[in-house]
């Protein structure tokens, strides 16, 4: 290989208005540490069970052993057999912040900063416990559903003692 990628053969030629050669510099700094060594082979490892590699228990298993912050009842309550499992995923991403909220999403460089705000027209950055609990719009419908269903509970703001409350 080349010092610049220079003895690198393409089926076309680059194209710089898409930014092809400043992404093949992007890849060249990123293979310069890389030696190919001949008679070895690259094998992709799954780093929590390296011998026995992935599996989607050991990934399960990984993922509800981690420390939870009310001792494992959020996670009996989220994993009970009774709660359908698309139920049971929303309530653990929304538990550890993963639902795709506008935060999150300009967070990992989707959007803008400029279009964080809630959808609503309330002015607050919108996070998990702002659109489900805090937003004067959204946050309103929990209760509506909770009287209508005949639920007596207390409005908690922190996301796993509002799904905590639901144990009991």
């Amino acid at each position: 290989m080349g010092g610049r990628g220079e003895t690198w053969r393409w089926r076309r030629r680059l194209w710089e208005w898409e930014w092809e050669e400043e992404l093949l510099e992007e890849y060249r700094i990123l293979l310069v540490d890389v030696s190919l060594q001949p008679l070895y082979f690259d094998v992709w490892q799954w780093l929590p069970d390296p011998d026995g590699g992935y599996s989607v228990r050991g990934a399960y298993a990984m993922l509800t052993a981690q420390e939870t912050q009310h001792d494992g009842q959020d996670v009996d309550l989220i994993w009970h057999k009774q709660v359908p499992l698309k139920v049971s995923i929303f309530a653990w991403r929304m538990l550890h912040d993963r639902l795709p909220t506008k935060s999150n999403l300009e967070a990992r460089g989707v959007i803008g900063s400029e279009v964080c705000l809630c959808m609503s027209g309330c002015g607050l950055v919108e996070d998990a416990r702002h659109l489900f609990l805090a937003c004067s719009w959204f946050g309103s419908i929990g209760p509506l559903l909770w009287s209508w269903i005949g639920f007596d509970g207390v409005d908690h703001y922190i996301i796993s003692d509002h799904l905590l409350q639901f144990t009991y």
